[in-house]
């Protein structure tokens, strides 16, 4: 008797292993694809983060790359930019539906479904002038897609080695500094809630003052050196993290 029980609970382990197993790779496997799909979006010789171009005479590099930005936006008229961040995996367009504000979580930018999803910005932000504060939002996956590789800027090391973001839009190229990143729970059972995804700009310098302050209060690691001041354009980096319930993490980067 017991060796039949002992059977039918290997014979149980041995399917949810094996359902578990398929889903992980079904994960990675999407996951790949949903990688190559966006690399292939620029040219080779464009797309890598660190890869350095040889500017034509007269021209930038935000020139070369603008008509291959103008094409995709041909292909998808709600892409409103690409993001990068030199030496890592961060290097996506982002995208803007401001009727529909989170329409590319699960989407990619085909506007097919993806769990990865694809980087999008907040309606209320104004990527173009730019409003004084930008938020862009991406899911962390564990693969290292999309944001995944933002919890490497918790290391001090990496961080100044890589404090440099990189956001064209079809109007500028915007370079910003990573000042601090902090984590913190959201939703509406956490008290004192930082409403930092409500701003898109601040009042006076009061309100500037204390939404640093809240964000340092929160901060996992700070640069000092990329500190903003009152009237700098902020830019917000938004994603999942794990050791709070409903948590995230959030990178503040300053234009320079």
């Amino acid at each position: 008797m017991k060796k039949g029980v002992t059977i039918v609970l290997i014979a149980i382990c041995v399917v949810v292993f094996g359902i578990s197993a398929y889903k992980l790779l079904d994960y990675y496997g999407a996951d790949r694809a949903a990688e190559t799909g966006f690399a292939q979006l620029l040219p080779p010789e464009l797309a890598g983060a660190d890869v350095e171009v040889d500017v034509e005479a007269g021209k930038s590099i935000y020139d070369i790359l603008l008509p291959f930005y103008e094409e995709l936006r041909e292909q998808n008229s709600d892409m409103v930019g690409w993001l990068r961040i030199p030496g890592t995996r961060v290097s996506y367009p982002v995208m803007q539906t401001k009727n529909s504000p989170e329409y590319y979580l699960d989407r990619d930018f085909e506007k097919n479904y993806s769990a990865s999803g694809t980087l999008f910005a907040s309606d209320i932000s104004d990527v173009d002038k730019p409003s004084d504060v930008v938020i862009i939002y991406g899911h962390r996956m564990r693969t290292g897609a999309m944001f995944g590789s933002l919890g490497d800027l918790l290391k001090e090391d990496f961080l100044l080695e890589h404090d440099r973001i990189i956001f064209d839009t079809f109007t500028e190229r915007n370079e910003y500094k990573i000042y601090l990143l902090f984590s913190l729970a959201v939703g509406p059972d956490v008290v004192n809630e930082f409403d930092y995804f409500n701003y898109n700009g601040f009042a006076d310098r009061a309100e500037f003052n204390t939404f640093m302050t809240r964000a340092r209060n929160l901060a996992e690691i700070e640069n000092p050196a990329n500190m903003p001041q009152f009237g700098d354009k902020i830019l917000l980096l938004s994603t999942c993290e794990y050791t709070h319930e409903n948590g995230r993490l959030v990178v503040v980067a300053v234009r320079v």
